[in-house]
């Protein structure tokens, strides 16, 4: 159980940890985006776990086939971000309330996309949420922290790469999770 909960864990953070990176290119401190962010990414899966949750005890595979595509979707479309063709919240200005909300909303969309997934696989809601809100935080600080310290350059690569490979962990994880469903 505790690789399951890793596997949809790890991919959250390492997308968040790009999006702060940005966000220490930019000079910001790291308390308050660490909290909001932490705050969005625990709340925002709730959604998405319901859902799972609904779906998989109605529709059993079927629900877990919808939940790999969902992952495949979410890797797809960070990897799309990677390469440039959209602006995330790390662009959002975070000195007033509606762009922080904006910022909180725009990076957790992914968690509450992912929830759905999570509550298929009936993963135990209190331990996922404690941990999501945990790398959140800490991936947070951390990516904050390397992007104050990179170049511009050297901090738009490592967070390229860090999209990069959150999207190639969703998009491997959504295939292991339709794998695992037809072998059974």
């Amino acid at each position: 159980m505790a690789f399951k909960i890793a596997a949809f864990v790890l991919p959250l953070g390492i997308d968040t940890f790009a999006a702060a990176v940005a966000l220490g290119l930019r000079r910001i401190r790291p308390l308050r985006p660490a909290v909001l962010f932490a705050l969005f990414e625990t709340v925002m899966p709730l959604i998405g776990i319901a859902a799972g949750d609904y779906a998989g005890r109605r529709f059993a595979a079927a629900a877990v086939y919808a939940g790999g595509a969902i992952l495949i979707g979410i890797g797809t479309n960070i990897f799309r971000e990677a390469r440039g063709a959209e602006e995330g919240p790390a662009h959002a200005s975070l000195g007033t309330l509606r762009g922080t909300v904006l910022a909180g909303f725009g990076i957790s969309m992914d968690e509450l996309a992912a929830g759905f997934p999570m509550g298929a696989a009936r993963l135990p809601v209190p331990t996922v949420l404690a941990a999501i809100g945990l790398q959140a935080f800490v991936v947070t600080v951390a990516g904050i922290w390397a992007g104050r310290r990179l170049g511009i350059r050297a901090g738009r690569r490592t967070a390229r790469a860090a999209e990069t490979a959150a999207a190639a962990a969703f998009i491997l994880l959504g295939m292991y999770t339709i794998a695992e469903q037809l072998v059974r």
